[in-house]
């Protein structure tokens, strides 16, 4: 067999990692979102009349209008605390109609300059990459006069709960030189990855600089995650070398992709679940293994793409580091005390076959299909990460063969429903692209997302009886199909997207 270039290899390895349109596209993940948002303000606006034609509104509104507000850290922030409020049930918030209503933040402004709310405060404005992403940089905040006031306090009080618990972490106020290495190290990144490195920086809202130093931790960078959405922070002596800070505002930009991936979808059915970690004293969660690997997967790619950088980079940035290490282990820990896992190769070797092998039968499908994809992407660069090809184990099967729809859910009912007909009202926001469905059950606010098969069955349920909904799946679906459609109704029935007729 031929041998592949190296560099070729890379290049496929980046396509592979940077075109997925489930885990990687930016703009499919983005138009998923959207559409999560669509949906969400529309929910919102039920609960909030005295804002509900201004959620209404932003909710038809277009991309170029309806990105800048909800991509903004704030408002974003609000909506998320808005929905998980109502999600447990604990009635209606109102951050987020709060900060329309008082014209803290102006939907149409963002429609003719492009800029969120918060962005639009800040002096000097910079965007550090503005051929790949409409990033901000947090120089300073304009205080802002009236309702706007309020932006600015909220953005440094979860920024300060970021940061450190107790508030010790502060904000470094960059300079020309700061913010230009900031955009140097865009360009060697998407330079090094076109794909996987330009990727990233979509999914950066904010990008921004601090230093936290208690004496046993010290920040290096840090993504904001669920309490600062779509933002990142960087020491400053990070920029001191290109290399070291593309590879960190990768390492934050992977991090923010994953939020925004799971924001539509789930990869793991016990999220909690924990799992121990050689190289530091304290287990993660799967939730936090599916993370890590997904960095450490993606450096693997990084560090085999650096080492092999032609002489015009290196001429441009210098030599690329020549240590594999990522970091040191916790002391205390087993790594610690043994030697090994320090670089990216052992770290997601574990982590990958903690996730498929150990804990693979709590994975979702969607998950399942996350490692596969993601470890089977970087394999050649480093055969046997999962053992004898990486087996990923499944659950069990959620209805047990022979089960009707209706057995699966309410087991012991003597009789088979007639048929099944769409719960009312569901709410439901369409990504035909995608050949996805979001979809909001009565009472709830919780979004579900359908595939093409379970969109297809939702459709076929206007009431007709089993038999012509049977007739109708497998028209669509092909046949050998029955048992996927009794599992697919199943489903939509525990949702509460369905009710059965006629019992």
């Amino acid at each position: 067999m031929t041998a592949v270039p190296p560099d070729d290899l890379i290049s496929r390895i980046d396509l592979a990692l940077g075109s997925d349109p489930r885990f990687a596209g930016a703009p499919a993940i983005e138009a998923r979102n959207l559409a999560r948002y669509r949906l969400g303000l529309r929910i919102l606006a039920g609960h909030h009349p005295h804002a509900a034609d201004r959620l209404e509104r932003l909710s038809r509104a277009g991309d170029d209008e309806l990105r800048p507000v909800m991509y903004d850290p704030v408002l974003r922030n609000a909506f998320e605390n808005d929905l998980t409020a109502l999600e447990a049930g604990k009635g209606p918030t109102d951050a987020l109609a709060g900060y329309l209503a008082s014209g803290a933040a102006d939907p149409a402004a963002g429609r003719l300059d492009g800029l969120g709310p918060c962005e639009r405060l800040s002096r000097p404005h910079v965007r550090p990459w503005p051929r790949h992403a409409a990033s901000w940089v947090w120089t300073d905040l304009d205080a802002g006069a009236g309702p706007q006031q309020a932006l600015t306090a909220r953005l440094e009080a979860l920024l300060a709960g970021t940061l450190s618990k107790d508030g010790s972490g502060t904000r470094v106020t960059p300079d020309a030189a700061l913010t230009a290495a900031l955009g140097r190290a865009a360009d060697l990144l998407t330079a090094l990855l076109p794909r996987t490195g330009a990727g990233v920086l979509p999914h950066v809202s904010l990008v921004g600089f601090a230093r936290y130093d208690n004496g046993e931790e010290t920040l290096n960078s840090i993504s904001g995650g669920d309490p600062l959405p779509s933002a990142l922070f960087l020491a400053p002596e990070r920029m001191d070398d290109p290399w070291t800070a593309a590879e960190t505002l990768f390492h934050e930009g992977l991090h923010l992709k994953l939020f925004d991936v799971l924001r539509t979808g789930s990869l793991v059915a016990d999220p909690d679940r924990l799992v121990p970690i050689p190289w530091r004293t304290r287990s993660w969660t799967l939730t936090r293994v599916l993370f890590a690997m997904h960095v450490y997967a993606h450096l693997l790619l990084f560090r085999a793409a650096a080492a092999e950088a032609g002489p015009g980079l290196r001429s441009r940035y210098g030599p690329p580091p020549a240590t594999e290490d990522v970091d040191r282990a916790t002391p205390g820990s087993e790594a610690a005390a043994r030697g090994g896992y320090t670089t990216s190769l052992e770290r997601v070797t574990y982590l990958a076959r903690q996730a498929a092998e150990v804990h693979g039968g709590v994975l979702t499908a969607e998950g399942r299909a996350f490692v596969g994809w993601l470890i089977g992407a970087v394999t050649p660069l480093a055969p046997g990460i999962l053992s004898e090809g990486g087996p990923v184990a499944s659950p069990p099967a959620a209805v047990p063969a022979g089960m009707v729809a209706a057995d699966a859910v309410a087991a012991g009912a003597e009789m088979e429903p007639r048929g099944y007909r769409q719960a009312r009202p569901v709410q439901v926001c369409p990504i035909p692209e995608q050949r996805r469905l979001v979809a909001v059950s009565p009472g709830t606010s919780r979004f579900r997302w359908l595939n093409d098969h379970a969109w297809l069955i939702y459709a076929l349920c206007d009431g007709r009886d089993l038999a012509a909904l049977r007739a109708g799946y497998l028209r669509a679906a092909g046949q050998d199909a029955d048992e996927r459609l009794r599992l697919g109704l199943a489903d939509l029935l525990s949702a509460g997207l369905i009710e059965p007729v006629g019992t």
